[in-house]
């Protein structure tokens, strides 16, 4: 036992310096029938091939999810980076996402049309809760459980059980700092959402458009 945390510590920073080897190695990829679904000019999201299996899904329009098992407060979450446009905002049992967010799908294996929504959802969650949102690891988690059933991802239970055992360990690595959480309240108003537009520069992950 002495020697089992040491090992799972190193382990960890070396899975974190070799993201690419990572996902080779727990079989990621995103599924043809996703890839052919993003190439159509109204898809809610777009693929970019160049960053796959990694982050390579963007959303194309503004989400919003409402989860009345889900109390997740009051809080904005802003790009890192000046003009600290708004990226996600949570406004009790809402989350609203606002669009051109980049997420990798599935953590491990195949993602599929049914993963992404649940995928997103718990991406943009865990992305929050890593730089400082006031949600437990163990909401969102039994969020994506009724997100996985909801959109008749299979078995459900067995990737709810993966996230509570591992999902803590994955959520650790990669990069921080790339989120400012910034409290809100019941009155503050919400942030424009961008209007759709599907002729962005979606290759371009820095891209901020003029008048924001």
């Amino acid at each position: 036992m002495k020697l089992l945390l040491p090992a799972i510590l190193l382990l960890s920073v070396s899975l974190t310096s070799c993201a690419g080897l990572l996902d080779v190695a727990l079989h990621k990829q995103i599924a043809p029938e996703v890839q052919h679904a993003a190439q159509k000019a109204d898809n809610w999201y777009t693929y970019m091939p160049q960053y796959s299996p990694g982050f390579c899904l963007r959303t194309r329009r503004a989400i919003v999810w409402q989860d009345p098992a889900l109390n997740l407060g009051y809080w904005r979450g802003l790009h890192p980076q000046p003009p600290h446009r708004v990226l996600m905002e949570a406004r009790g049992n809402t989350l609203i996402l606002h669009r051109r967010y980049v997420w990798d799908g599935n953590s491990v294996g195949t993602t599929r049309m049914n993963d992404l929504m649940p995928s997103l959802r718990h991406d943009v969650l865990y992305h929050a809760l890593k730089e400082g949102a006031p949600v437990s690891r163990q909401a969102i988690d039994q969020a994506y459980m009724r997100d996985c059933k909801r959109y008749g991802v299979i078995p459900a239970r067995f990737h709810y059980t993966a996230l509570r055992l591992f999902g803590g360990i994955f959520n650790r690595m990669g990069q921080h700092n790339t989120l400012i959480i910034q409290p809100t309240t019941p009155d503050t108003p919400p942030a424009r959402l961008e209007p759709n537009r599907f002729d962005d520069p979606y290759d371009d992950l820095s891209y901020t458009p003029p008048d924001a």
